[in-house]
């Protein structure tokens, strides 16, 4: 196992482009046929699905029912998955199939290591896309290139241009659908890009994969990657006035393959989920570090299934600084939310954290 930093180095690094035409180096637009799996926030699965029992036949059983075996049978699959997201001025976030960067553009870099079953998803009996399911581990550099052409899909690459000053930004490690006590002691706080923090990182990754057979280690499967089905439909560039067919919003296909059929519960239900959510950013937006990490975690606590595990470790890691109301980081806090929950928020939550940066 001391080989598996090295390996898992190999196969993030390997990740390149090869004849695309030169306007999507210079402009990042999107490419008509791209058609890959994107990462999503981890949702819980809570699907049943087909296992073969003891007597040999095939019977549907809830996922959360699954013993060891069972689970680690159902996830028969492993890959690296590597997705490579441009921050656009309204906030939002678009994968490109690029590896080397604009100048003065933000970044986010999702490599996976993902142990999964892929699922297909259907809604009123058509077909709409698939989606990933299972346990993994997951590398997040959100960066900011002062130069293009560096290779982003290279952790040695985003090091030394680090070191160069080419880039900054922070590197982030999440634990997805592995519990144990030991794991959880493994995991890295946020941390500035550097080659330190790179090596670091991979160690602990490598590390903590090896925990996954443990017989200490639980595993919850999650919703890790969505791929959406356009059959003939085709992303327009914005002066591209081709015809998109209107069969079905690709918003809504996008939450249907994140969330499937979840159930959500009662009315009550979802006003607390509101209730807490709005009280956290309230609170942040009050500049109320401790409240704010109050509601998030009791938020994490009784509605799992959605989280905001970001915001709650960056309010976490800049606890003491941000104590101060006039901190310099309550802008990055809300420079965050926006990137990462925009789509969560109301319109007037949106419009505050906006007005405050």
């Amino acid at each position: 196992m001391k080989y598996w930093p090295l390996l898992l180095l190999f196969i993030f690094s390997g990740c390149k482009t090869s004849q695309l035409n030169e306007d999507i180096f210079k402009e990042g637009k999107s490419f008509r046929n791209f058609r890959g799996y994107e990462p999503v926030d981890p949702v819980e699965f809570e699907d049943k699905i087909l296992i073969k029992n003891t007597d040999g036949l095939l019977e549907s059983k809830p996922i959360k029912l699954l013993n060891r075996e069972e689970t680690l049978g159902f996830l028969n699959n492993e890959t690296v998955l590597v997705a490579i997201g441009e921050f656009k001025q309204e906030g939002s976030l678009e994968y490109l199939p690029i590896a080397f960067s604009k100048k003065n553009t933000s970044y986010k870099i999702t490599m996976d290591y993902m142990k999964y079953a892929t699922l297909a998803q259907f809604s009123d009996q058509k077909f709409i896309g698939s989606r990933r399911v299972g346990v993994g581990l997951r590398l997040i550099s959100l960066i900011y290139t002062a130069e293009e052409g560096i290779n982003i899909s290279d952790l040695y690459s985003i090091g030394l241009a680090a070191k160069q000053e080419k880039l900054s930004g922070t590197l982030i490690i999440e634990v997805i659908g592995i519990k144990s006590k030991e794991v959880t002691s493994l995991i890295p706080l946020p941390s500035e890009i550097n080659q330190t923090t790179i090596q670091n990182a991979m160690q602990a990754l490598a590390t903590i994969k090896s925990k996954i057979y443990d017989e200490e280690t639980s595993l919850y499967p999650q919703v890790m990657a969505i791929k959406e089905y356009r059959g003939k439909e085709i992303i327009n560039d914005a002066n591209d006035q081709s015809p998109v067919s209107p069969l079905q919003d690709l918003a809504d296909r996008s939450i249907q393959l994140q969330f499937g059929n979840m159930d959500f519960g009662s009315e009550e239900r979802e006003r607390e989920a509101s209730r807490l959510l709005q009280e956290a950013l309230l609170a942040a937006l009050n500049k109320d570090v401790e409240k704010s990490i109050s509601a998030l975690k009791e938020y994490g606590d009784k509605f799992h299934e959605y989280n905001l595990n970001l915001m709650l470790r960056d309010l976490e890691y800049h606890r003491t600084s941000l104590k101060d109301p006039d901190a310099p980081k309550w802008k990055e806090i809300y420079k965050t939310i926006l990137k990462e929950h925009r789509d969560k928020l109301p319109k007037d939550i949106i419009a505050r954290l906006e007005s405050a940066l």
